[in-house]
């Protein structure tokens, strides 16, 4: 039923898609007012970007500034949201109803970290942008939701709410780029907002792939160092030979490992 959902998602019928956008929208709303919010920039929306050996990585924003580039992950979720960085999964709690006896009940919605998956987001455009280009990576809620219990340690990211954006992005950075410089990364970005449909549907494949993998007898999911995708690999030299373990797929860049 692949074409099926293909279709609804062309056509714009898939809620989910539907909703994504909608926060997407609002994001790029906050980001376009003047005056007050001092942090000016371009934005550029639905990046795919080539990732190595994943495919792509699809960025839902980038925010170019004279302070670096905001990498920008929208996740518009109505709820509670409870998460640490170093927790592969986040829960999202939302309101269900009260039982009998009139009590409040609550049903949880594990989601992938948001903070990993940025990281891949980040790498994918450092390899672009070269690592003199300040990337500062920020996970915003625009739904209905208060994070409950988030939390997090890198100076590098913030994790916040729609109206908390503005204060989030001035915590991050001083101005390193020249205008000219910050023109030339929106046009050297500016292509990859241009994916074809056919390249949108390997993204979703790729994203399905990764998600089975990651949901199948408990699977590794993805590297907390750099939010690339955990791959079984088995050692072949010293006294650890013929042993398997997860990998991260940006080895030697990245050296992560994880016990069968």
């Amino acid at each position: 039923m692949d074409w099926f959902w293909a279709l609804r998602v062309r056509l714009g019928l898939d809620p989910a898609v539907n909703k994504g956008i909608e926060g997407e929208d609002a994001v790029a709303g906050k980001l376009a007012e003047k005056g007050w919010f001092r942090v000016k920039g371009l934005c550029l929306r639905n990046l795919y970007l080539p990732a190595g050996q994943e495919g792509t990585a699809e960025i839902d924003l980038v925010y170019l500034t004279r302070r670096g580039i905001y990498v920008i992950e929208s996740k518009n979720y109505s709820g509670w949201i409870f998460g640490r960085e170093e927790e592969a999964e986040w829960v999202l709690s939302v309101y269900a109803g009260r039982d009998w006896l009139g009590r409040i009940k609550t049903e949880k919605h594990p989601f992938y970290n948001p903070l990993w998956q940025n990281r891949g987001h980040i790498r994918a455009l450092e390899a672009l942008t070269g690592p003199d280009v300040p990337l500062w990576s920020v996970v915003v809620f625009p739904g209905r939701c208060h994070l409950a219990d988030v939390e997090w340690d890198s100076e590098d990211t913030q994790v916040c709410l729609l109206e908390q954006l503005p204060r989030a992005l001035r915590r991050m950075g001083r101005r390193t780029l020249s205008r000219g410089q910050v023109r030339r990364l929106y046009e050297q970005l500016q292509p990859y907002t241009r994916a074809s449909w056919g390249e949108k549907k390997a993204h979703i494949r790729q994203v399905r792939r990764l998600e089975k993998a990651r949901t199948r007898d408990g699977g590794p999911g993805r590297c907390p160092w750099c939010g690339g995708a955990l791959v079984l690999r088995t050692a072949r030299r010293g006294s650890q030979a013929g042993r398997q373990f997860y990998g991260c797929i940006h080895y030697p860049d990245c050296t992560y490992t994880q016990e069968l």
